[in-house]
């Protein structure tokens, strides 16, 4: 996947289910390892999220304003007897549980259920389901895929929900975090545990600093001497008049970059 965006949306969509849904803490980014060998050590449900297949309208080289749309498959695995905790407000409590039998009726019934709880929270939840729809803002289409398997001694069955939708721009080379980039990591520094990678999001974003014009020239995918050819040579060149004074480029759900001349 194309960076920080792909990362944004596994993040934001991880933390919104995160306890929200039958699978409780068992939420895995991007795993590897096929469900086959992940059910053995973990027969509860389970979800893996990931950002698959991406495509992008090309436009030169610019890259990072591109209009493009992201698979974001979220799949659910379940291998054994579900254990549901009733709440005390519907008449449970610490003592009283609902035990979803490992059965094809009640592997299916579990499936449905948390479904249903994903839904629910990537359009009721709070501030992280928030922000994973204004990055994957343009859904347009949502598959669901069925899998199963009972052979070598393992039962179990799944669920793939594939949901296709237009994302917002990369961020910028060279600056610091704005947007919902910053509204992000605001929430990561919040949280123990995805505190620590902060920094590194934030380097892996900013990276060395860039000036106004060569974010605009970077973003536009022009070389120098393109570049020059509009009457933006000077600059970023000690020497001479500069051909334009003042250049807005406007960038796809983001503020403009207004580029001035320099003395």
């Amino acid at each position: 996947m194309s960076g920080i965006v792909a990362y944004a949306i596994r993040t934001c969509l991880g933390q919104a289910l995160l306890g929200k849904t039958l699978a409780g803490d068992r939420i895995h980014d991007s795993a590897v390892e096929p469900l086959e060998e992940m059910i053995k050590p973990e027969p509860q449900p389970f979800i893996v999220i990931s950002t698959d297949d991406e495509e992008a309208e090309a436009r030169g080289w610019e890259l990072l304003d591109a209009k493009r749309a992201i698979n974001i498959v979220v799949e659910v695995a379940i291998g054994g007897m579900t254990k549901v905790d009733l709440p005390a407000s519907e008449g449970g409590g610490p003592a009283l549980r609902l035990d979803i039998p490992h059965t094809d009726e009640g592997l299916e019934t579990t499936l449905n259920m948390v479904g249903r709880q994903i839904y629910r929270e990537i359009l009721v939840g709070g501030a992280w389901s928030d922000l994973f729809r204004d990055i994957a803002y343009g859904l347009s289409k949502v598959t669901v895929r069925r899998g199963a398997n009972a052979e070598q001694g393992t039962r179990f069955a799944a669920r793939q929900y594939v949901f296709t939708a237009d994302t917002i721009a990369e961020p910028d080379f060279g600056t610091e975090p704005e947007g919902l980039f910053a509204e992000m990591i605001a929430l990561m520094e919040a949280d123990t545990y995805l505190a620590k990678d902060v920094p590194l999001l934030r380097r892996m974003i900013a990276g060395a600093p860039l000036p106004d014009w060569h974010r605009a020239q970077v973003e536009l995918g022009l070389t120098d001497r393109s570049y020059r050819a509009l009457g933006l040579g000077p600059l970023f060149r000690a020497e001479g008049e500069p051909a334009a004074q003042r250049f807005t480029l406007n960038r796809r759900g983001r503020a403009p970059l207004v580029v001035q001349a320099e003395p």
